[in-house]
C-alpha cells in the first residue's frame, strides 16, 4: 500500500489503535471541562470537525461512523441556527440530541466500568495471600496519564504546523516505507528509558518522513512495544518501552504497513 502526499492524499493508513467517534466526543468534552449534556454545543462540533480534518491530513483512515457523527452534529447545529416554520423540525432536533446524549452517557458508563475492572486485583493474589510482610510505604507518585490517539493526533498537528512555518528548501520525490522508520524509534527507546514525543521529529524536515514516522509509532503502540503517557495534563507526551518491546513483527506484517510517497515542490531560500 502506498500513501501519496501531494496536496490531496489518495490512500489512507487505517488507524492501528481503534477509537471511535464517541471516544473523540468524550475526549473533547473532558478537555473542555464540559458535561455530556453539552455534546451538541458549537464549540464541540467545531473541534470535532477540526479533528477529522487533522486525521485526514495525517493519512489516517476516517471510518464512515466518524462522518455519520459529523453529519449528526451539523444537522443538530443547523436546527439551532436556522429559523424553522414547523414544530416537527424542532422536535426532530431534540430527538437527535436526546439520542446522542443517551448514547454518550451509556458509552461513558461502559468505559468507566471497564476501567474499574482493569484496576481490580487478581483473584489468586487476593485469596491466596502471601505470608504477612511489613507494609511498604505508600507511593505518593501520581500515576501517569494515559494518552489517546486523539492526543497524539493533536501533538502531531503541532509538529506539522511548525514545519510549515519553516522556509522550504528542496524538491523531493521518493517513497518512504513506514516499516523503515520503526528501527529508528526502537533504537531511541533502547538508549533512553523515556523520550519526548516531539523529539522524534526534531531533525526531520520531509513531510512524508514525518508522517511515516508518526504512523510507525502508532503501529508500535498498537503492538504493545511502545507506551505513550503524560505526567500532567496539559503537558508533554512521553514515550517509553511497552510490555512487548523488542518482540518484533513478521516480514508479512512489516510489508503490509506500506509506504508514504512524497511529491512536494519546495522553493529554496533564494
Amino acid at each position: 500500500m502506498t500513501t501519496r502526499i501531494d496536496g490531496d492524499t489518495q490512500l489512507r493508513f487505517r488507524l492501528p489503535v481503534y477509537e471511535g467517534p464517541l471516544d473523540l466526543l468524550l475526549h473533547l468534552i473532558k478537555r473542555a471541562e464540559l458535561d455530556a449534556q453539552d455534546v451538541t454545543t458549537s464549540v464541540i462540533t467545531e473541534q470535532y470537525l477540526e479533528y477529522l480534518n487533522l486525521m485526514q491530513e495525517l493519512n489516517l483512515d476516517v471510518a464512515g461512523e466518524y462522518l455519520v457523527m459529523a453529519a449528526t452534529l451539523l444537522l443538530i447545529k443547523s436546527f439551532t441556527l436556522l429559523p424553522h416554520q414547523q414544530d416537527a423540525d424542532t422536535e426532530e432536533a431534540e430527538d437527535l440530541k436526546r439520542d446522542l446524549v443517551e448514547r454518550l452517557l451509556e458509552y461513558q458508563r461502559y468505559r468507566e466500568a471497564a476501567a474499574k475492572l482493569g484496576e481490580r486485583p487478581l483473584l489468586g493474589r487476593d485469596v491466596f495471600a502471601p505470608p504477612r510482610q511489613a507494609e511498604p510505604e505508600e507511593d505518593q507518585t501520581r500515576p501517569p496519564y494515559t494518552v489517546s490517539i486523539f492526543d497524539l493526533v493533536q501533538a502531531m498537528a503541532a509538529v506539522l504546523k511548525r514545519r510549515a512555518d519553516r522556509a522550504p528548501r528542496t524538491i523531493t520525490l521518493r517513497d518512504i516505507p513506514i516499516a523503515q522508520c520503526i528501527p529508528r524509534l526502537l533504537a531511541a527507546l533502547q538508549d533512553d528509558a523515556r523520550i519526548e514525543f516531539i523529539s522524534l521529529f526534531d531533525d526531520l524536515t520531509d513531510r512524508a518522513l514525518i508522517i511515516a514516522t508518526f504512523l510507525a509509532l502508532l503501529e508500535l503502540i498498537r503492538r504493545g512495544e511502545v507506551t505513550a503517557w503524560q505526567e500532567e495534563r496539559p503537558g508533554p507526551i512521553y514515550l517509553s518501552r511497552g510490555p512487548r518491546f523488542g518482540s518484533g513483527a513478521t516480514a508479512r506484517e512489516m510489508a503490509e504497513l506500506g509506504d508514504v510517497e512524497t511529491a512536494e515542490e519546495e522553493v529554496g531560500d533564494g
